[in-house]
């Protein structure tokens, strides 16, 4: 028997001992993730936590990448519980901020997530969830399909900066009142606007993510009533 058959009997055998399964891995890796943070996530440490050989984790996952991202996946995927009887704003900003929390979470697996194509089991999921809450409102297709794509720009735009600065410390805003200083002392005749606003420029993420929300779901409600306050065009000529 070769080196390498005989690996994958072995590889056989360590499996059928533990009982190994896609769901078991993943629940073992999401437990290290959580505890331990996604930098210590590797083949050898998850086959320790199962208490099995790692080389009998590729015959469920080809490599460490397919397994993130799959983590990621299910992660991201989970959704919110709402009651359906609280109003559609109320439950458009508990989404949004639960899908903005996932980033905060997680930050490593965003990132990864964010690489990938939109078309995993759960960000369909997620994606389905959302229109049916815009449907429900009264939109249309194709504004559902415009106002979804403000959502998604306005809950991955801010989560990646959270994503990116938990991992890139420097990149973050903390030095506020000394870049808005800096900015204040700018000349005044050639930033005019830019050393008015210096004060209140950079504010709160959160504060500026809600009045986000807020702003799209404004935006939603003048889509109704424009169309309400619209005569039907029946393409009849006036008589």
């Amino acid at each position: 028997m070769s080196q390498r058959a005989a690996a994958r009997r072995a590889s056989a055998a360590e499996e059928e001992r533990v009982r190994l399964d896609r769901d078991r891995i993943l629940d073992a890796a999401e437990a290290i993730a959580a505890d331990e943070g996604v930098g210590k996530l590797t083949m050898r440490r998850l086959g320790a936590e199962l208490g099995a050989d790692p080389t009998a984790l590729y015959r469920h996952f080809r490599n460490k990448d397919e397994l993130l991202v799959e983590l990621a996946d299910r992660l991201f995927g989970r959704s919110l519980e709402l009651d359906p009887a609280l109003p559609w704003r109320e439950r458009l900003r508990l989404q949004l901020r639960h899908g903005l929390n996932r980033y905060r979470s997680h930050p490593d697996l965003a990132v990864l997530l964010a690489q990938q194509p939109d078309d995993t089991p759960a960000l369909r999921r997620l994606m389905e969830d959302a229109l049916a809450l815009l449907d429900e409102v009264g939109l249309r297709p194709e504004e559902q399909g415009l106002i979804y794509q403000v959502l998604e720009n306005h809950v991955v735009g801010t989560g990646l900066y959270y994503a990116f600065t938990e991992a890139k410390p420097e990149l973050r805003l903390d030095h506020v009142p000394g870049l808005r200083r800096s900015l204040a002392m700018l000349p005044a005749d050639e930033f005019p606007h830019l050393t008015t606003a210096a004060p209140h420029l950079f504010p709160d993420m959160d504060e500026a993510f809600d009045l986000g929300t807020e702003i799209v779901a404004d935006a939603i409600e003048r889509l109704l009533r424009n169309r309400a306050n619209t005569p039907p065009h029946d393409g009849g000529k006036a008589t």
